[in-house]
Order: structure tokens, then sequence, then C-alpha cells
């Protein structure tokens, strides 16, 4: 069973499926006066009981295989699908920054007409999630390129840090935005995702910093799919549908790398060799010669 394959098919079709009940759910068990669920609608019981066991699944299914130690042998990826995804991420990290910006400068200005209506923290929260965006978007192109070229360049150990904090900022917004709200079935999803995605970037960072778990790190990313995608169901607006879908390729692109560096057969010669950086292969010979001859020291 190719578990490298079978892992992220996984997420991406369970998200599919969840996110399709999710749609049903609200279409037919939920009251737009009240803004409550029908507690007896079948479609809530069949959503919930799919989206835990597919978790469940997940858990099980990441056990096992090597153990890499530092962030290239576990996120290598020589695939040009891997390096156009990260791109993608990086380009939605980026208008997602945009409108961040705009829908913070919104919710400024409503709370500047009634500061009763609403506490400074959201706003606030808004515009400083948008304002990482910009540095996250600029880390998911060079991790992506690191990985994808195997030399990843000195600055990628300090930008890994920015995609979990812009996630942490995620969550407290998204948890400021729904404080109010006693209906944990309307938001609890999203609330759900911006946690798993933010925890699976904090692993990615922490293999830069002697930190490596490599499975919870794929645990992370496929549950964070799963329900990222669930949540795409939910009516987001336009600044956190781009900051979930960004979250969901760079964490889609990240764990399908590290299920084939963890369960898959190793990258073949040739498609390493085609991804080696400008001047590697100069330096790799000029080495080579090195020890062949010896050097003479002046």
């Amino acid at each position: 069973m190719r578990k490298d394959i079978l892992l992220p098919g996984l997420a991406v079709a369970g998200g599919a499926a969840c996110l399709s009940l999710r749609q049903w759910q609200l279409a037919t068990a939920y009251d737009g006066q009240t803004q409550l669920f029908t507690h007896s609608a079948p479609v809530s019981w069949v959503l919930l009981l799919l989206t835990a066991a597919l978790v469940a699944a997940l858990a099980a299914l990441v056990q096992g295989g090597s153990a890499p130690k530092d962030f290239l042998s576990a996120y290598r990826c020589p695939v040009p699908l891997y390096m156009a995804g990260m791109a993608a991420a990086a380009f939605l990290f980026f208008g997602a920054g945009v409108l961040g910006l705009l829908s913070g400068l919104e919710e400024l200005s409503l709370w500047r007409a009634d500061p009763d209506s609403q506490l400074l923290t959201y706003p606030a929260s808004l515009l400083l999630c948008a304002l990482t965006c910009f540095p996250t978007g600029l880390a998911s192109l060079q991790l992506g390129k690191g990985a994808y070229r195997g030399h990843p360049s000195p600055v990628c150990s300090l930008l890994s840090l920015s995609p979990p904090f812009t996630g942490l900022v995620w969550l407290f917004a998204s948890h400021l935005g729904h404080s109010t709200d006693p209906v944990l079935m309307g938001y609890g999803f999203s609330l759900a995702a911006a946690a798993l995605l933010m925890l699976a970037h904090y692993e990615t960072a922490a293999f830069f910093h002697r930190r490596p778990h490599p499975r919870r790190a794929l645990f992370f990313a496929l549950s964070g799919v799963l329900l990222g995608l669930t949540s795409l169901g939910d009516g987001l607006s336009l600044f956190l549908m781009a900051l979930t879908a960004a979250f969901l390729l760079s964490a889609l692109s990240g764990a399908a790398a590290l299920a084939h560096n963890l369960f898959g057969p190793p990258w073949p010669d040739w498609l390493l060799e085609g991804r080696m950086p400008p001047g590697a292969q100069e330096d790799e010979d000029e080495d080579e010669d090195n020890d062949q001859y010896g050097t003479e020291e002046f």
C-alpha cells in the first residue's frame, strides 16, 4: 500500500465529501432566522461521524516510516507540481494580505462609529493577520524553492516562523469574531481548521530548530486540509477564504512531500540532478578534484 499516495488522497477526498455534507447541512438543517441547527437532522450526525472517522484513520496511517531529522530530508520534493502548489500558496497569501487590510480597515471604521458594538482587538487582529500574510507569502516561496531545488537559503530558518505566527493570529481573530456566538456547530470547523493548519506550519518550522516531529507534522497538515476544505462551505469572507486556501495549498504541498519522504521510494537520481541549483555541479566537481589530487598549502 503506497501510503505516500493514500494519505494526501484520503485528506483531499475526505475533505471534499465533508464539504458536500456541510453544504447540505447548511441548506437543510440550518434556520437562518434563529441561527440554530436542527438537532435531529441526520446530515449533521453523518458529517460529525465521517469527520471523526477520517481524523482517526489519518492518525493511524501516519504511524511508521522513516524518521527524517532536518527540513531537507523531510520536505525534499523535486516535483514541479509541488513548487507550483507552494508558489500558488504564496500568491494567495499576498492576495489575502490585501483583502485583510481592506477588511480590517472596514471593521475599524465600524468600531469608530460605535465603539460598544465590538472590541477594538478584533479589527486590530485582522490588520495584524493581514500584515503578516506578506512575509508568510515570501516564506512559502523560499521554503518551496529550497525543498524543490535541494538547497534551502539561510534565511529560511527565520522565514519558517512567519506561517505559524500568521496562523496563530488567524486563530485568535477567528475566536474573537465568534466570541459571542454560542452555536459551536456554526464556526467549529473553521476554528479547528485554523488551529490544525497553524500547528502544521509550526511543526514545519521545528525542523529548522532541531525539534523534528515528522509524523505529528504530517497528521496536523492532513487533518488541517480535511477540516479546511470542510470550512470552505461556511460562507467565509473573501479575506478568510483566500487565507484558508493559502494555508490549505501550503499544508497539502508540504504533506505530500513529507508523506513521500516518510513512506515512499527514494527520489530517482535523474530527478534530483535535474533540480540541482546553479553552481552546485561545479562546486561538486571541484570538491571531487580536490579530494583526488589534494591541495597545496602556502
